[in-house]
């Protein structure tokens, strides 16, 4: 696919053919004509050669002003206004409803943008029509969901739900207070809300690997012998040494390649996994060794695939909270498949961490140190808002009074806190397996960069700027500042200046042009990075 054309290059490629044509068409004429005489003609008309050659010289110029006048208020008055109008529509459609385009060049294009926008008030009226009666639809389903989560909360143990490939698609509470305190490296304050389990994280990360695919296959054994709801049990030891006490059962998809439904052919696949956790040091008096499957519940509740029927609303996950016990949950994972090749998946099922930093300067190379660090995770289109770093860090140096102008934040704010070294292993697990996001990254990676071997971690995620997409998917506007493309696709943000703020914004940016790459072309992921590689800012550095 190649790059869209500025309308400066349009224009300026428009006039250096247009000069062209003129002087070399005059200059084939003269030539043709001089060619055309007799050697004594030639002669004759070489001492008239300074009365001569002046006036069609002249004249060509005198028409290359004129058209190249007309092209200029052609470009300024209808195409560079009509380009900018295609945009502007293309946003409404997309991203925007509230958008509209600028009323701007010509009469017969300001008329067209009037149209458009008059028939984006009746679009916009229309689509709140159809949100109030999809929210009134789905209020009962909402109060539902609300009561499992409940329910989900107040369970004694930990609850956690995979898919079959390991992927995390609900957990609650307890569980996140369990495996968050078999850490005991984190560094204090540093764990935002998050922990080391998320949702699209994968199990294994948490939970040794051999011991599930070993309860797994027990589980497989028991479904093929027919077994109504079998449940294994085993002990996990974690890095500390504690022990984790599991329960698994699985979660039946009635889905097959032969059928719609498997019920046709009663057959059942596992689809993914229920597993309880409690802490064996606690005084559970749950088994302590692996046991052969038995027919129960753990749970309580069906694991028949009952969920993997749903989905979320378009809205971010939901986190329904009983107290202070949230559960996360987006079931719709339970459809993910493994993929191979992540730079060929699609860019709507990524898993990414938009990040941002605020520093003592813009010279990171000369001594500029990251001083706050927010990042939030993105799962299956949708922010986790439970999932969440917020960190000052101790930059162990001054803060210039113009940067404290700007993210108000002081030394004695930074005092005591941990430094950046401490801070920077807890991101790095924090975005495993994820794309990284964050606007103008050039700046905000190469921090991450040189603070590396400090900290002994080394960044190799893929890394998404919605600087560079932004000026893809709009070349025609005049500025790519995180606040003016907020604007554009009316967004808010009401941290600005803070790192957890501005991270946000980044995501709701970020999922907000993902269907406007769409209509470019712009699908997976690899395309994405192609296409950032083509930004007039891609050679921005620091």
């Amino acid at each position: 696919m190649l790059p869209e054309m500025k309308p400066t290059l349009k224009y300026g490629i428009f006039i250096l053919g247009m000069a062209c044509a003129i002087f070399g068409v005059i200059l084939v004429s003269v030539l043709g004509s001089w060619l055309s005489l007799e050697p004594q003609e030639q002669v004759f008309l070489l001492g008239l050669t300074d009365k001569i050659i002046p006036f069609p010289i002249m004249g060509a110029f005198v028409l290359f002003l004129v058209i190249g006048g007309m092209v200029s208020l052609l470009f300024r008055y209808y195409i560079i206004p009509i380009m900018r109008i295609a945009e502007s529509t293309q946003l409404i459609a997309l991203a925007n409803v509230n958008h509209r385009v600028p009323e701007i060049g010509a009469r017969e294009v300001v008329h067209l943008a009037r149209t458009i926008n008059a028939s984006a008030d009746a679009y916009e009226k229309l689509q709140q029509e159809v949100e109030s009666a999809i929210y009134n639809a789905r209020a009962e389903l909402l109060e539902e969901r609300n009561r499992f989560a409940v329910l989900m909360s107040e369970l004694p143990a930990g609850v956690l739900v995979c898919n079959i490939h390991g992927q995390i698609l609900l957990y609650n509470k307890q569980a996140q207070m369990l495996f968050d305190a078999s850490d005991h490296k984190l560094v204090t304050g540093t764990v935002g809300r998050g922990g080391w389990i998320g949702l699209g994280r994968s199990l294994f990360g948490v939970v040794p690997r051999k011991q599930v695919t070993d309860g797994l296959e027990r589980l497989q054994v028991a479904v093929d012998a027919g077994e109504a709801d079998p449940v294994t049990r085993f002990i996990a030891t974690l890095e500390d040494e504690r022990t984790l006490s599991i329960s698994m059962a699985p979660v039946f998809s009635f889905h097959c390649d032969q059928h719609d439904e498997c019920l046709q052919c009663e057959r059942r696949r596992i689809s993914g996994l229920v597993l309880i956790i409690d802490d064996t040091n606690s005084g559970s008096d749950l088994t302590a060794a692996a046991e052969p499957v038995t027919s129960s519940d753990p749970a309580g509740v069906e694991a028949n695939g009952q969920f993997a029927e749903e989905s979320l609303p378009e809205r971010d996950v939901l986190v329904p909270t009983s107290g202070s016990r949230p559960v996360f949950y987006e079931f719709d994972l339970f459809h993910n498949r493994a993929s191979d090749e992540l730079g060929e998946e699609s860019l709507r099922r990524l898993t990414y961490v938009a990040f941002d930093t605020e520093t003592t300067g813009l010279e990171p190379t000369r001594g500029d140190e990251i001083i706050q660090l927010g990042a939030v995770r993105i799962v299956n289109g949708k922010i986790i808002p439970g999932e969440i770093i917020d960190q000052l860090i101790d930059p162990q140096r001054s803060i210039p009074e113009a940067s404290m102008a700007i993210h108000g934040i002081t030394r004695l704010m930074v005092a005591n806190q941990p430094t950046i070294g401490q801070v920077l292993p807890h991101f790095h697990r924090f975005a495993e397996g994820a794309v990284l996001v964050a606007h103008n990254a050039a700046f905000d990676m190469r921090c991450l960069q040189l603070k590396e071997a400090q900290a002994g971690v080394k960044f190799t995620n893929p890394v998404l700027d919605t600087l560079l997409l932004s000026s893809i998917i709009h070349p025609h506007q005049q500025s790519h500042s995180l606040d003016e493309i907020a604007a554009r696709l009316n967004l808010t943000n009401i941290g600005r200046h803070t790192a957890l703020g501005d991270a946000i914004v980044t995501a709701e940016v970020l999922l907000k042009l993902i269907p406007l790459l769409e209509t470019k072309g712009i699908i997976t992921l690899n395309d994405a990075l192609k296409a950032s590689t083509r930004s007039p800012f891609a050679r921005m550095n620091y």
